[in-house]
């Protein structure tokens, strides 16, 4: 999986209708992607910098097992904004809600990456029924723990990052993602999938990460809960990650040696060794 020509073709990119009111979207428009056909469904939701396509190596290694939809965020790929310039957790727990009742999926396993961690908790936390199982990478807590200063910080930061367009933060950003020993395969991957953020679409989800502190819902998760987090993650360190597995009953941590913040990238095969023993277990 580290050599190019070992990389696994994307699936076609789809689009689904939902409910514009309850989602509190733009308009009516989801993207996303899709692999399998069993009636067990695995949801990916990526982070702020990201899409589906990230997802890449994950999908077809699961969909043998499951049906398998990584979502493009709104505001991400062809999936309509918010109307809200700052939404909150919930808007989009609400939208990811709104989008499995559009594919006919009431009940699914989840694993978020990063601000998809974000989302993937808001969401166990507020429809438990909705939820049989958890997987949490690089997971992030948010901002609104922090002191003033270093939330007004990591805004600016990140205003700063998609200011010029997704081109110019996947060359700005790449390195902060992965390890210094990342392979020429994860870092071309990782510039790719940065390369096609939308400056409105982050911004929106930059200022959800700052509003939330996801310790302030995360005890009320009940769905077995695995969070994994790379041992070289400049991003949410594993601190980050001990910290929440703490505040979920019942949750695994497993450090992942040498990997920076996206092990789903890095690592592919170690993560999907992972996700499927949670899963299956």
């Amino acid at each position: 999986m580290n050599d190019r020509s070992g990389i696994p073709p994307l699936p076609e990119l789809r689009l689904v209708a939902i409910a514009t009111a309850p989602a509190g979207l733009e308009g009516p428009r989801m993207s996303y992607m899709e692999m399998g056909d069993s009636r067990d469904a695995v949801v990916l939701l990526h982070g702020i910098g990201s899409n589906s396509t990230g997802w890449r190596f994950v999908m077809p290694a699961l969909s043998t097992d499951y049906r398998v939809v990584a979502w493009n965020a709104p505001g991400y790929y062809l999936s309509d904004n918010f109307s809200a310039d700052a939404p909150s957790h919930t808007s989009y727990s609400d939208a990811l809600a709104a989008f499995l009742d559009a594919l006919g999926l009431p009940s699914v396993h989840i694993v978020g990456s990063s601000f998809g961690s974000l989302v993937a908790m808001s969401f166990a936390s507020r429809f438990p029924e909705r939820v049989q199982r958890l997987v949490l990478l690089g997971t992030t807590r948010g901002q609104a723990w922090l002191p003033p200063e270093e939330r007004a910080r990591r805004l600016e930061m990140r205003a700063a990052s998609i200011r010029d367009g997704g081109l110019a933060l996947a060359e700005n950003r790449w390195a902060n993602l992965v390890s210094p020993d990342a392979s020429p395969t994860a870092i071309a991957l990782v510039k790719q999938v940065l390369g096609a953020t939308h400056r409105r679409g982050m911004t929106q989800s930059a200022r959800t990460s700052d509003a939330t502190d996801v310790l302030t819902f995360a005890p009320r998760i009940k769905a077995p809960t695995l969070l994994a987090v790379g041992s070289e993650d400049r991003v949410n360190p594993p601190e980050i990650s001990r910290t929440i597995a703490a505040a979920i009953e019942g949750s695994k941590l497993v450090e992942l040696p040498g990997v920076g913040h996206l092990p789903k990238l890095e690592a592919p095969q170690r993560t999907i060794e992972l996700i499927r023993n949670h899963l299956s277990s």
